[in-house]
């Protein structure tokens, strides 16, 4: 009997996304590259010689492009600090800013109480940076706490003013799923307003390959071949990526950008029922997804795409597909498409959830299932003409037999843990007019070259935008953002007014006698004074808008 833990749809709004990964340094460079039928794992070809000894050496990996750079100065670390801190503890750092600010927000608590929910994996950076006996009591506290995964989410609630949950998830390969689910609880219960939720995997020190060993998990081909013939095993890669969520009623009324829909979660352990304590189990994942959808209120035949876990490896992959078989059993043949992030950039381990869960949110909102990479030839079971599940060679649009885009997203660790969401399509977006003939835009930065750099990222997003509405960029960079001591402010009635004004030094201030107010404020603001923002739009309902973020720097550590 499916068990929900709720008698109606969770309904979770998803109100952004950030991320890095390997050869992609954004969410919107990973779904290029998914969508392209594009691999993001690297060759190497300068491996030390005694490594290609013995064993079959692989030399393949995917790693993040310098992981040890940070902007320690705008998080207020002196060089000391950001030496000693795990280049995990600086990615979930800068990802989980890039995500409130694309979230429309420039701190925590500016949309209430804001939770913290991490995928954690085991500190190796820490294991390489114990304290030496030469080493002060003070620099020891500062190796421990900078090292130490335990900090992971307290350290982004402390910087980014974060006054909800804030807890780690080490939990193997579905830590980030796991932290999503918690932080839709979470929110369920009223314990916090918003949550950023993911998962980070940063492996130090980085190999340019790893060994293969018959009967072991590693692939000798260097790839991942999720569901295909001729897989042969998975390999490991570093990604970090967070999501911002807030309780859809909530986002609706707040103007927040919907990118998609949690719409029910499930989680459960195998227990016993499997072949040993690190193999999957059929059954409990059965009941995962069984429970998700009894969650949403759905039913398998409403699911038009789904995002495995698929590592690659044949019994997990065949594991995955009999659990997933089940439940679909009564499905039309060849109505569900089926695929796993792992096959692009690798099994990014605790981090691997959320980036599955990036892929989905793109493709629900879009319309748009993916291929699946280097799914040449379906395993037997997928090449079945009866099967509900389609492997895409190319990307196509949604089967129009779905009422609404759904998809459900698997993450599975060792020791059983299983968890399934299922997501669906944002709600349509209502053109909202502004009564407002002109509209002041601040723009400001710590310093003279980053504000260049803001200017520079807007005006490229307004050419890649050209259908924005002026007074929701305006509320967004008045309400959302912080404001710094080095300002730019811009008055403007149109689009083409706020491109003009950007390319000037000094930005445009009209001098009718009717822009008298708006630029007063706005030389009073870029002068230094702090505005009541809430005086501007007070009788309209405005959006926050997915803009450029803060731009930070890369120095290196």
């Amino acid at each position: 009997m499916d068990r929900s833990t709720s008698s109606s749809p969770m309904n979770i709004a998803i109100i952004s996304v950030a991320g890095r990964f390997p050869r992609a340094a954004s969410c919107d460079e990973l779904w290029q590259a998914i969508v392209e039928g594009r691999e993001l794992v690297s060759s190497y070809d300068d491996v030390p010689p005694n490594r290609m000894q013995g064993a079959v050496y692989v030399p393949r990996g995917a790693f993040l492009e310098l992981p040890e750079t940070f902007d320690y100065g705008y998080f207020r670390y002196t060089p000391r600090e950001a030496s000693r801190m795990d280049p995990q503890q600086r990615q979930c750092l800068e990802i989980c800013h890039h995500a409130l600010q694309q979230a429309g927000y420039g701190r925590g608590s500016d949309a209430g109480r804001c939770g913290v929910f991490v995928g954690t994996r085991p500190d190796t950076w820490h294991q390489q940076h114990v304290r030496r006996p030469d080493e002060s009591s003070a620099d020891a506290l500062l190796t421990l706490a900078g090292g130490s995964s335990d900090a992971l989410a307290t350290r982004v609630a402390y910087k980014l003013d974060c006054t909800g949950p804030a807890l780690n998830v080490a939990n193997f390969c579905s830590g980030s799923l796991v932290a999503v689910h918690l932080a839709c609880r979470s929110l369920m219960a009223d314990e916090c307003d918003m949550a950023l939720a993911g998962g980070v995997c940063v492996r130090y020190p980085a190999h340019c390959g790893y060994w293969h060993y018959e009967g072991g998990i590693m692939s000798r081909q260097g790839q991942v071949r999720a569901f295909d013939a001729a897989a042969d095993g998975t390999l490991f890669a570093d990604a970090v990526g967070f999501v911002a969520l807030r309780r859809l009623r909530d986002a609706e009324r707040d103007g927040n950008t919907i990118l998609a829909v949690i719409r029910g979660s499930a989680i459960n352990n195998d227990g016993v029922d499997k072949a040993g304590y690190s193999a999957p189990g059929v059954s409990g994942q059965e009941a995962a997804i069984r429970s998700a959808l009894s969650s949403a209120g759905m039913q398998a035949q409403q699911i038009g795409m789904i995002e495995a876990h698929g590592t690659g490896t044949p019994v997990g992959d065949a594991v995955e597909l009999r659990a997933l078989s089940r439940v679909f059993d009564n499905v039309a043949a060849r109505t569900c498409g089926i695929g796993s992030v792992k096959s692009t950039l690798g099994h990014a381990d605790c981090a691997s959830g959320i980036s599955g869960l990036i892929k989905t949110i793109y493709a629900v909102r879009l319309g748009i299932i993916p291929p699946a990479t280097h799914c040449d030839q379906p395993c037997r079971a997928l090449s079945d003409v009866r099967s509900p599940f389609m492997v895409a060679s190319q990307a196509r649009r949604w089967c129009e037999s779905h009422e609404i885009r759904a998809a459900g997203v698997s993450s599975f660790g060792i020791g059983g843990t299983n968890v399934h969401m299922i997501v669906v399509q944002p709600p349509p977006i209502s053109h909202i007019p502004t009564r407002e003939p002109l509209h002041l835009i601040p723009l400001s930065a710590t310093n003279a070259i980053t504000l260049q750099r803001v200017v520079t990222d807007l005006l490229n997003h307004l050419h890649q935008h050209p259908d924005i509405e002026l007074a929701d960029v305006a509320y967004t960079l008045q309400r959302g953002r912080q404001h710094w001591p080095v300002r730019k402010a811009i008055v403007a009635g149109s689009l083409a007014d706020l491109i003009s004004g950007l390319r000037q030094p000094q930005g445009v201030v009209p001098g009718s006698s009717s822009a008298a107010v708006v630029t007063a404020l706005a030389t009073s603001w870029q002068q230094g004074e702090t505005l009541d923002w809430t005086r501007f739009y007070p009788q309209e309902q405005r959006r926050r808008l997915a803009l450029p973020s803060y731009p930070l720097a890369a120095t290196l550590i």
